[in-house]
């Protein structure tokens, strides 16, 4: 899998295990984080010297498109001339219950923003850039809440909807440029620095890397996937 690849939300839980993974495998990166750069700088400085890759930081915010617009202008001046894969990790979301009471407008449109309108804004903003790659992909992160629903986050469970539904209209417009939009859509995710997650007995969280798995098996010219939700739960059905 050799080219480049932008990891939006890379020093999250699961952008993380994405950029790794693709440095693993010789990809050289493009690494954003949404306000910390000397986070991402240091990430790329740290997978540079693990696995000889390039890496290229970037700060922005994805709800702005001038902002994204900027951004795509300093990944090209670093030399990045193509990108073979997007893959959108960021979220609004905080991890805290909130249900209809608790949960004001703005804080509903905090999440939609960031989770749907952002992925759109990103892929946008960064299409040129996949259009100059033979086979694209895009993996945009969903969840479990957008598919089954969960307690307390009507705004998760809408945004990670509407990204799926995103990539099913995505997938068919970008199709006749080759750029293949997929879906990962995780259950709890553990993160191995705190204590166990607290789910009800017999419901294992996945681990960061489980999801990275299928990200980047979904990032790679095989199989010939596109509009696909794929479910990662723990390996429970």
């Amino acid at each position: 899998m050799p080219g480049w690849a932008l990891v939006a939300g890379s020093t999250g839980l699961v952008g993380t295990a994405v950029a790794e993974g693709f440095a693993s495998q010789g990809v050289n990166l493009v690494l954003h984080s949404g306000s910390r750069l000397g986070a991402a700088a240091s990430q790329g400085d740290k997978l540079a010297s693990s696995f000889g890759v390039r890496c290229v930081p970037l700060v922005a915010d994805v709800t702005s498109e001038t902002a994204l617009a900027t951004a795509r202008c300093q990944a090209e001046a670093s030399g990045v001339r193509h990108l073979d894969a997007l893959v959108n990790c960021a979220t609004g979301y905080d991890g805290r219950p909130a249900d209809m009471k608790a949960l004001d407008a703005t804080a509903f449109r905090r999440v939609i923003d960031v989770d749907l309108v952002g992925s759109y804004l990103l892929v946008r903003a960064f299409l040129p850039m996949l259009c100059q790659a033979r086979a694209a992909r895009v993996v945009l992160l969903s969840s479990l809440a957008g598919v089954r629903g969960r307690p307390a986050a009507p705004h998760l469970c809408a945004a990670k909807a509407g990204v799926a539904g995103l990539a099913l209209g995505l997938s068919r417009d970008l199709a006749e440029a080759n750029i293949r939009v997929n879906v990962v859509a995780p259950g709890p995710v553990q993160d191995p620095d705190a204590g166990p997650l607290p789910l009800p007995p017999g419901m294992p969280a996945s681990a960061p890397e489980d999801v990275a798995a299928t990200v980047l098996m979904l990032a790679g010219t095989t199989p010939r996937l596109a509009g696909q939700v794929i479910i990662i739960n723990g390996g429970q059905p």
